[in-house]
């Protein structure tokens, strides 16, 4: 009988500390439910795509040098700091979509609150990359003509041993 009523009250105890916490959220229980939600208010933009066209003699030795600042905006109160962000680059001049390839930006971008940060990565195209993409490059980078280029891709974080990521999408015109 003894035995029974205890196990009632640390039932009831349970019971009384679950309830307590109820209104305090998952958020509280669980702070990596924070740092997620806080991932998918960021909101990324191509703010800069500066091609230079480096030709060589041979040809081979040409390459493409593309300077890309991808600017991500936090409006929550979350620092945040990124353990990788990759995506697939894309260009798109007169209808034509072509893919360029993928681009990796540098590990552990620390991502300010209320702020502005911006992830900076230069890709070095060579000239079989340019033999691949030239007709559009070429249209871009050498007459100016409109073009959209987009990355698309995916801000992986880290907290507390659980890993998550944030998929995004950036674009910037250029050209006339």
């Amino acid at each position: 009988m003894r035995f029974g009523r205890r196990l009632q009250a640390v039932l009831l105890a349970i019971g009384a500390t679950g309830l307590a916490l109820l209104p305090l959220g998952c958020s509280t229980l669980n702070p990596a439910l924070r740092y997620e939600e806080a991932g998918r208010q960021l909101r990324f933009s191509l703010d800069r795509v500066e091609p230079k066209l480096e030709l060589a003699f041979p040809m081979e030795q040409s390459r493409l040098r593309l300077r890309l600042d991808v600017g991500v905006e936090n409006p929550t109160d979350q620092r945040l700091r990124t353990r990788k962000v990759s995506g697939d680059l894309r260009l798109k001049v007169r209808d034509e979509e072509h893919a360029l390839g993928t681009v990796s930006f540098p590990e552990g971008a620390d991502i300010a609150p209320k702020g502005r940060s911006t992830l900076r990565v230069e890709v070095l195209f060579s000239q079989r990359d340019l033999q691949a993409a030239w007709s559009p490059l070429s249209r871009a980078v050498l007459r100016h003509d409109p073009a959209t280029w987009t990355i698309t891709g995916e801000a992986r974080f880290e907290l507390l041993g659980i890993e998550f990521g944030v998929p995004f999408r950036a674009r910037r015109e250029s050209g006339e």
